[in-house]
């Protein structure tokens, strides 16, 4: 019998890993491993619409509604939760659905750390979530990922 100690567990937020990004095997294999440690998993999905300012301003053509780049690299389970989002951050409704788990704290790990990672990692943040951020367990496709987590490492110091 497992001993309680006053602080529930973490849930593990997997950032936006799928197939629409070339995200390296090796990363992939060590989220999945790292994640059956965690009674609560929490995966986002980036889903990018038409007339939508990633396509418009960014001209990113990925993610479409019902494409095969939406499919999740990591097979949530039956208690997992999935977040569809379409901007780098959540959503009220996200929120709503993480507080209604009783989501208090969160360990964050996926791509592209300087971009959808740090967006996700602000509105957690700003909706009282503690979180941090599992830096070997990121990756960006950018090349920012050190400047990402220099961001990161500021905003969001490691717990003592």
């Amino acid at each position: 019998m497992k001993k309680k100690t006053g602080r529930e567990q973490p849930a593990l937020v997997i950032v936006d890993v799928q197939k629409a990004f070339s995200i390296p095997p090796k990363i992939v294999e060590e989220i999945r491993r790292y994640s059956r440690r965690f009674k609560r998993r929490i995966f986002t999905q980036f889903v990018n619409p038409s007339g939508s300012l990633f396509r418009r301003k960014l001209a990113q053509r990925s993610c479409a509604p019902g494409s095969d780049d939406l499919l999740l690299l990591i097979e949530p389970g039956p208690g997992d939760m999935v977040i569809r989002k379409s901007g780098y951050g959540l959503k009220a409704g996200d929120i709503r659905r993480l507080k209604a788990a009783k989501v208090k704290r969160a360990i964050v790990c996926g791509v592209d750390t300087d971009a959808c990672v740090l967006g996700v990692m602000f509105s957690l943040f700003d909706a009282g979530i503690v979180c941090h951020v599992k830096e070997n367990l990121c990756w960006s496709s950018t090349g920012l990922q050190q400047a990402g987590l220099k961001i990161i490492r500021e905003q969001f110091p490691s717990p003592r």
